[in-house]
């Protein structure tokens, strides 16, 4: 035959790899002998699995043929499985597929494909090579005589001829997986399912599960434990053995589909059936950490590495659950689309003290000042499933921030991190209305000078006072404008003028008013615009996904009686804090979010037309869209 195609001078590796991959030289040689297009012959070949099943090697200059990676899926080089039904069939016609590990089992016939002759049990012999022995393609051609015989004996049994204790039952799961990929290589997607399956396989095979691997896929356990051959390094190649591939690629099926989290528990028994890996110094991670866990799962996607470190949230230390984000809940996860971190932009449109509404969320009530708790929660939601990269700075600013009283129990802790999960997915989602950064650079010294606080005073009935009231008024308007601390105010408006500045600033706080707070904010939307900034004064990113909160929401208070007693006088926060039940940081938060009303009628200042506007900077990136409806206030 390869005298008739014009191919008897052909090198011997080309022989061998003709099944494999066709030398355009070979395919147009057996395309003129047979009349056959080219097309259809490389499709009798491996080839139309590269970037599926398996993955060819470049052909170098001068060779014939190329030959299969062993970078990509587990593949052979040479051997084949048979389907003994299909041969009897179709005698003598051996599938292309049948030659890939992948491929374990007949989905017409549903059985598992054999190894083997079942009469003499050799392996099935490829022809692969110059034959000119005249022989039945379904019958064996192992060799069955003495070792060392000058002549060979041929076994010669019908392959077809076997038992039939290997059927699957309909549903199960090699026979879902085995459909599956068929399925997935139909669709030209056979890539994403056996990269999929394949580390999942290799974790259970490495941590040597055979009762999970038996209990998912429904085969026996005791048969399954003899099958898989031992491994110098585990995940290298697939079992030789068609049914441990059956029950191993089944159990990965029935994982995956379990769904995350109920699939959880095996998942961590798969991991820590493992001893830990060795850690090479300098690696930069140690052992039990989420990336020398993600070792005993080689080649997993990132969906994988996410689901197979959620199941070891309660594993990892508590800066690894916030940047690795693995006590995000299915809520959460279900509410938001997917999604890239982009760190920059976390750091611009999230402020630097958390909004208050979510900080009364996250307050579990422990002994620490406000400030620092917001601060501290801004850090944790920036750094919410962060890159590579990002992460390891990060790690040491949550490990600087977050102290055990702002977290309570290890439920708290859970909750307090799921919340910070979906705030961070909710600033990823966007829009994010307000750059907090960019407002850093106003120039403060040009905001509401003398004559506008006195208009603005007079406008809602109040008096403006001198000018420490005004100092006061132009901190309070900067703080609702950039989200930032008494203790990162600009120079010209820094406490410490007087011995009692920082307690009169606390009383004008407590005693703003419905009014007074509108107006202002009114001041600053105008002060904005005049410098090219449209943006809302104040935005608060709504609630996607309802969970479980560990604090309260802002207003979940007695909002009467903290007005009566602000309308009585009363200014102590721990005066409200007791008749109220209720924490000061969260009294603050509540006159801040829901001041009282003077019920007086407010004169219309147009702003606009007393603020000049600032020419526009070509080089600014002030321009963003109004708010859309994912960010509210609570009042």
């Amino acid at each position: 035959m390869f005298d008739a195609f014009g191919l008897q001078n052909l090198l011997a590796a080309a022989v061998t790899n003709i099944g494999t991959q066709l030398h355009p030289a070979i395919a147009a040689n057996i395309s003129y002998a047979t009349g056959i297009e080219e097309a259809r012959l490389r499709a009798a070949t491996m080839e139309v699995f590269d970037g599926s099943l398996l993955v060819l090697r470049d052909r170098r200059k001068g060779q014939p043929a190329a030959g299969i990676s062993k970078r990509g899926p587990w593949s052979w080089q040479a051997g084949t499985r048979y389907c003994p039904d299909c041969l009897r069939d179709e005698p003598g016609v051996f599938r292309s597929l049948w030659r890939s590990p992948w491929i374990y089992a007949c989905v017409a016939h549903r059985r598992i494909l054999l190894d083997a002759c079942p009469t003499c049990q050799g392996e099935v012999v490829e022809m692969r090579g110059r034959n000119t022995d005249l022989f039945n393609p379904s019958s064996c051609r192992a060799h069955i005589g003495l070792r060392g015989a000058t002549r060979r004996t041929y076994c010669r049994a019908p392959l077809e001829d076997t038992w039939e204790h290997l059927r699957l039952a309909p549903g199960s799961a090699p026979l879902a997986a085995q459909e599956a990929i068929f399925a997935h290589l139909r669709a030209g997607t056979g890539e994403h399912i056996v990269t999929l399956l394949q580390p999942v396989a290799t974790a259970l095979r490495g941590a040597g599960a055979f009762d999970d691997v038996s209990s998912l896929s429904g085969l026996d356990e005791q048969e399954l434990r003899g099958l898989f051959d031992e491994e110098k390094h585990v995940g290298i190649s697939a079992p030789k053995n068609a049914y441990a591939m059956a029950g191993l690629i089944g159990a990965a099926w029935a994982l995956v589909n379990m769904g995350e989290f109920v699939s959880a528990p095996v998942v961590r028994r798969t991991t820590f059936a493992r001893p830990p890996a060795h850690v090479p110094r300098g690696a930069g991670y140690g052992p039990g950490s989420p990336t020398e866990l993600l070792t005993r799962w080689p080649g997993a996607s990132d969906e994988l590495r996410g689901w197979v470190l959620r199941a070891h949230d309660q594993d990892l230390t508590l800066t690894q659950r916030i940047l690795w984000d693995t006590a995000i809940t299915p809520a959460t996860m279900d509410a938001h689309r997917a999604r890239t971190v982009y760190f920059q932009t976390r750091r611009d449109r999230i402020p630097e003290l958390l909004w208050p509404a979510w900080c009364s969320r996250f307050d579990l009530g422990g002994n620490v000042d406000a400030t620092t708790l917001a601060h501290a929660l801004t850090i944790a939601v920036r750094a919410v499933g962060l890159n590579d990269q990002a992460r390891d700075h990060e790690e040491s600013n949550l490990a600087a921030v977050l102290r055990a009283n702002m977290l309570g129990t290890p439920a708290q802790t859970t909750a307090l991190l799921a919340g910070i999960s979906e705030l961070a997915r909710t600033i990823d989602d966007g829009p994010n209305p307000i750059n907090y950064r960019r407002r850093l650079e106003l120039p403060t010294a040009e905001m509401l000078p003398r004559t506008h606080w006195e208009t603005l005073a007079d406008s809602v009935h109040t008096d403006p006072g001198g000018a420490p009231r005004l100092r006061h008024a132009r901190r309070y308007l900067w703080q609702r404008l950039s989200a930032t601390s008494s203790d990162q105010l600009p120079a010209e408006l820094q406490l410490g003028f007087t011995h009692d500045d920082v307690a009169q600033y606390t009383d004008f706080r407590t005693r703003m008013t419905l009014e007074l707070q509108e107006e202002i904010d009114r001041y600053g939307q105008a002060f904005l615009q005049a410098h090219q900034i449209w943006e809302p004064v104040t935005a608060t990113p709504a609630v996607s996904a309802h969970l479980n909160w560990p604090g309260t929401e802002i207003l979940e208070l007695n909002i009467e009686l903290l007005h009566a007693m602000l309308d009585d006088g009363i200014r102590t926060h721990r005066t409200f804090a007791q008749a109220l039940g209720v924490s000061t940081r969260q009294v603050v938060r509540a006159i801040d979010a829901c001041p009282p009303s003077t019920s007086r009628a407010v004169t219309s200042v147009e702003w606009e037309q007393l603020l000049v506007p600032v020419p526009p900077n070509p080089l600014s990136s002030f321009f963003v869209s109004e708010p859309e409806s994912t960010w509210s206030e609570p009042c």
